[in-house]
């Protein structure tokens, strides 16, 4: 078996046979949003900052860019399988931070001063300029961080903290567009964002470094006639002495609180929910911190709300999902972690294969270390429905994602054989390979041959249906033999005599992965059946693997035990 090998980390967690066993029952949440699919265009650019904001309608979607240039067009007709329709990229240098579609007409807008393509997509790999939106044609600005499409307006600020002026430009007919009106706010020094509910207009304001930023609420019922009427202002006291740093913010669906992002590099962004039925006197009525939640990230970014719940895009901790149905309380209640970052190994780390006492004494413990940079889940986009949950990565592009079991009971990862989230009675007999099952769904009792003596039982849910399947590795020949509830017989090599089967969910897909532990070179070889081959040394010879979702993300984690000193090593997938 050939792949690159390498290992990669967020955090290393040391610690006794007591906390293991008592940590297992939490956070089960992270199990209820499954990865149905990725797709990473390569753009020919080494960097962790390629992509940007992503949108959809129908069976498009479009996302921005940031090292990368252009936008990206996806025919995702079916998300289980999502194909680059085209790479929309003029004169091979516009930066379009943003990306939006509607209909069958993409918006890309340029943070370095290309204005706003209009393009038709109603032959998505073959998109159409059809007029472009900047300072000479609709007199908008040159460079613009983001937008909104509301009706036939395009409302966009500026791609810089020298020009808080909004602009709107009525683009009915995108060959051309016509200027409406600036927007002035009062935010003292930049709008980073809009949000539009109904005829309420919402605006996140920076600060700066000695003033409080403003987010704005605004009438804009007849914005083509008269200029938006500001109804009041978030300038939040709570904690801030200056430059709050208010990135963005999203309405619940009545209008009545509103979920507002600040984004930091120093750890102490947060989300904030306000109460805005009196948009003239908004009142701060909760604030969920990243210690709250116990995730490792620099800040959350972007706020989205859709029906009950609210989807935040956080950065190194991946997708957030809280259900919002007690609008002041949110409750998490799935993640999906995009972010992968290169473990690059350290003395501290080598002490893995020694004796660790640095991690145990906590003076290096990798779990205290924050990320300062902006790195992960750049943006979510909802409104497909829940089965397919676009998220937008930084580095590693368009993920889609189903997260109706959000609000469903943990699944059952032990022998569940007839998909009821019982465990159910099976007895395998190596001798004769004869599995018996006894289904707790209705009591019936099935008995199946299915392997050798010297095989290794490992059952799993391979084609993700919910149903454990019988499944045994052989140590002589490499091969795995599934009997799949759903996708019927396969057998595939994977791994050689000497190694350890590892079978577990790492990607999150809701399907079992074929994996294994090599004892002789400590390598963990992973097959993950939507994100392909990984590799991570970590354990050596003399240990025990032991796999598990030990921090609640939904993705298997490695671990080993060590009998010599008694410390169990976990290398957390977020």
């Amino acid at each position: 078996m050939n792949c690159r090998i390498f290992a990669q980390f967020k955090s290393i967690v040391l610690i006794g046979l007591l906390i293991v066993i008592f940590g297992f029952s939490e956070n089960l949440f992270a199990q209820k949003v499954r990865l149905r699919s990725q797709i990473n265009p390569n753009c020919n650019v080494n960097s962790n900052s390629k992509f940007a904001d992503i949108y959809a309608d129908g069976n498009i979607a479009v996302q921005g860019s940031y090292s990368c240039r252009g936008a990206f067009i996806y025919d995702i007709s079916n998300p289980d399988t999502p194909k680059l329709a085209a790479w929309y990229n003029p004169g091979n240098n516009q930066q379009f931070l943003e990306a939006v579609v509607v209909g069958n007409r993409g918006y890309f807008g340029s943070g370095n001063g290309g204005g706003v393509h209009i393009v038709d997509l109603s032959n998505p790999y073959n998109p159409q300029l059809l007029g472009i939106v900047n300072s000479t044609s609709g007199n908008a600005h040159d460079s613009i961080h983001e937008m909104i499409i509301w009706g036939n307006y395009l409302i966009e600020n500026f791609n810089g903290f020298s020009n808080k002026i909004l602009k709107i430009i009525n683009i009915s007919n995108p060959a051309n567009p016509v200027f409406i009106r600036d927007i002035n706010p009062t935010e003292i020094n930049w709008i980073h964002a809009m949000h539009i509910r109904g005829n309420r207009m919402f605006t996140s304001g920076w600060g700066t470094i000695s003033n409080r930023g403003r987010t704005e609420i605004y009438d804009i019922s007849n914005i083509a006639t008269q200029a938006p009427t500001l109804l009041g202002f978030i300038e939040d006291t709570t904690s801030i002495t200056a430059g709050n740093n208010m990135h963005s913010s999203w309405s619940s669906e009545d209008g009545n609180y509103l979920y507002s992002c600040r984004e930091t590099s120093n750890g102490d962004g947060d989300v904030r929910v306000y109460d805005i039925r009196n948009p003239a006197q908004p009142l701060i009525v909760n604030r969920i911190t990243m210690n709250d939640l116990g995730i490792n990230a620099v800040t959350p970014h972007n706020p989205v709300v859709l029906g009950n719940f609210l989807y935040i895009a956080w950065y190194q901790a991946g997708l957030q999902v809280f259900d919002i149905s007690d609008p002041v309380n949110p409750k998490r209640v799935g993640q999906y972690d995009t972010f992968q970052p290169a473990f690059v190994e350290t003395e501290s780390s080598k002490q893995l294969s020694t004796e660790p006492w640095d991690f145990v004494c906590g003076t290096a413990s990798f779990q205290n270390n924050l990320p300062s940079t902006f790195d992960g889940n750049w943006a979510v986009f909802p409104f497909l429905g829940q089965d397919k949950v676009l998220i937008g990565d930084l580095a590693t592009g368009l993920y889609i994602v189903d997260a109706r079991r959000v609000t469903a009971p943990a699944k059952n990862r032990v022998s569940d054989f007839d998909g009821d989230g019982k465990t159910d009675f099976s007895v395998y007999s190596p001798n004769s390979g004869l599995w018996q099952i006894e289904k707790s769904s209705n009591n019936a009792a099935i008995s199946t041959f299915f392997g050798a003596s010297t095989d290794k039982i490992v059952p799993g849910d391979y084609d993700g249906d919910g149903k454990t399947d019988i499944a045994v590795w052989r140590p002589s020949d490499g091969v795995w033999y599934i009997l799949g509830s759903s996708s019927g017989f396969q057998a595939r090599a994977f791994g050689i005599n000497g190694d350890i089967p590892a079978a577990a969910d790492y990607d999150a897909d809701g399907k079992t992965d074929i994996a294994v532990w090599r004892p002789s070179n400590g390598t963990w070889y992973i097959s993950q059946s939507t994100l392909g081959l990984k590799g991570y040394q970590w354990g050596t010879s003399g240990d025990r693997i032991l796999t598990g979702d030990y921090e609640g993300d939904g993705k298997s984690d490695l671990a080993v035990f060590r009998p010599s000193n008694g410390i169990w090593y976990i290398l957390q997938s977020s």
